[in-house]
């Protein structure tokens, strides 16, 4: 059984590069497509309207456009791979301050260990810890990012010559 699970452990390097793109297209995806809705849908757009004035939001009218523009761009940047860890950065930012901004979102518990347990229950936590592990990660194999990066190297070592 050891030597199984030492030998899958050398495999598993090889083919981290697929967790980190099936998590870049679902996240990103979702992010394009709550962006999209929020902006295009007069449904949703109300819904974060009241939540942003319901938390006291100033300028809430710019913050109903400005964020779901955000999600949708960063979210098609998360996509394809392309300013990867800046993408996932703002949305840390973004996420954060969401949290912080919708009060009503964060758990009130009496004890140390029940606050953190209904804390975990909240989406943007997990999005929080998805976008901080992409952050540095990197984007993966299968992104612009890394093309980019490989067609500077091959440029730059043409240049030494």
């Amino acid at each position: 059984m050891y030597a199984f699970f030492s030998k899958l452990g050398l495999y598993k390097r090889s083919v981290e590069w697929l967790p980190i793109f099936i998590v870049r297209l679902c996240v990103g995806l979702f992010f394009i497509l709550s962006g999209f809705f929020k902006i295009f849908d007069p449904t949703q757009h109300e819904i974060l309207m009241q939540t942003l004035q319901a938390a006291e939001i100033a300028s809430a009218e710019f913050f109903t456009y400005f964020f779901p523009l955000m999600a949708l761009l960063l979210g098609i940047l998360i996509l394809i791979g392309f300013l990867t860890s800046f993408s996932a950065f703002f949305f840390l930012v973004m996420l954060v301050t969401a949290l912080i901004w919708d009060h009503r979102a964060l758990p009130s518990a009496h004890h140390f260990s029940l606050f953190f347990e209904k804390l975990f229950y909240i989406p943007e936590v997990i999005y929080i810890l998805i976008f901080l592990w992409l952050f540095f990660s990197g984007p993966g194999k299968i992104s612009l990012d890394c093309y980019l990066s490989k067609k500077n190297s091959d440029f730059d070592s043409l240049k030494k010559l």
